[in-house]
């Protein structure tokens, strides 16, 4: 048993120097970048190139949160957030009822599809290639085509007085459609393959006590399935809202940067004016906060009121109150 628990220790310990590596690029390349991020939303470093010794606010008789009040009174800041949550809503409602709606259909039993494994490596392929690709030389002209097809062929057929008029499918040529079904296009492939993965991890003989008890593929789907891999969903719904919130490639790719309603303009692409800049150091470094709080509260929000146990939940609370 000694023996057993020394070779355990010696094993442990390379474990911890194999992680140094890790741990010190992290601390380099991360951390301290992101503690100074955090120092320079409070300073003022208006057109300041150097940051070598940044200027708190405070100590110029400012208040402390005068970055965040100049983003919020910027026009273009509001606008950029509706912009970004509009792209980022309509674009997860589409995108997690297709990545599920085959993730279901690949791993379901009963159904045996065959060349499962081409049609999953064909779902994510275009994950592959970044956003500003697929949105400037694929879906932005194919979208267009078809959709510019839909409507001829839906207009000709409505002239025998059924009130529809080419003013009703303008929506398919819009800038904001075509950045919603290209990101849909492009991003249902990594959260189909994560749902793949939740769905598989669950173990058979629930599905098949279900399929005993006579249970729908819909009603399996809803109330065995999706509760069994909350902790995959919860790791899904995080890096969507971190997508949603940080897209930038196809907006800026299909849509007209030059448009004075900034109809295209999201929170990434305002981020990047901010940089490219090169003297607002401490607005973009607000703004990175402001980001990062927005992430955290969304995620949490989703969690305890979408994907907690509810019913865990409240046992422990009484459990806690009988110990008590």
């Amino acid at each position: 048993m000694e023996k057993r628990r020394s070779l355990e220790q010696h094993y442990n310990k390379w474990g911890y120097l194999f992680s140094i590596p890790f741990i010190a690029a992290f601390m380099i390349f991360h951390l301290w970048p992101m503690a100074n991020t955090v120092l320079y939303a409070f300073c003022d470093l208006k057109h300041t190139e150097l940051v070598d010794n940044p200027t708190l606010l405070t100590t110029k008789g400012l208040p402390w949160y005068k970055n965040f009040a100049d983003l919020f009174k910027t026009s273009s800041f509001l606008i950029a957030m509706k912009n970004t949550f509009k792209f980022w809503i309509w674009q997860t409602i589409p995108e997690f009822i297709l990545a599920f709606w085959l993730a279901a259909m690949m791993t379901d039993r009963r159904l045996k599809i065959k060349g499962r494994s081409i049609f999953k490596t064909s779902f994510f392929f275009p994950n592959l290639m970044t956003g500003s690709t697929m949105g400037f030389l694929v879906m932005g002209n194919i979208i267009a085509a078809i959709a510019g097809v839909i409507s001829y062929l839906l207009i000709a057929g409505s002239i025998d007085g059924f009130g529809v008029t080419d003013k009703d499918f303008e929506i398919f040529l819009s800038e904001h459609f075509l950045i919603i079904a290209t990101g849909v296009f492009v991003h249902f492939g990594i959260t189909f393959i994560y749902a793949v993965a939740g769905m598989t991890s669950i173990p058979v003989e629930i599905f098949e006590a279900a399929e005993m008890d006579g249970s729908s593929r819909l009603n399996t789907f809803f109330r065995i399935t999706l509760p069994c891999m909350r902790p995959i969903l919860f790791f899904i719904v995080v890096l969507s809202v971190i997508d949603g919130l940080a897209i930038s490639d196809i907006p800026s790719m299909i849509g007209n940067p030059y448009d004075v309603r900034r109809t295209s303009l999201t929170m990434m692409t305002y981020l990047q004016n901010i940089l490219g800049m090169g003297s607002a150091y401490d607005r973009a470094s607000a703004f990175c906060l402001i980001l990062l709080a927005m992430s955290a509260v969304i995620s949490a929000l989703i969690y305890f009121f979408l994907i907690r146990d509810k019913y865990d939940a409240k046992l422990k609370r009484q459990m806690k109150k009988k110990l008590t």
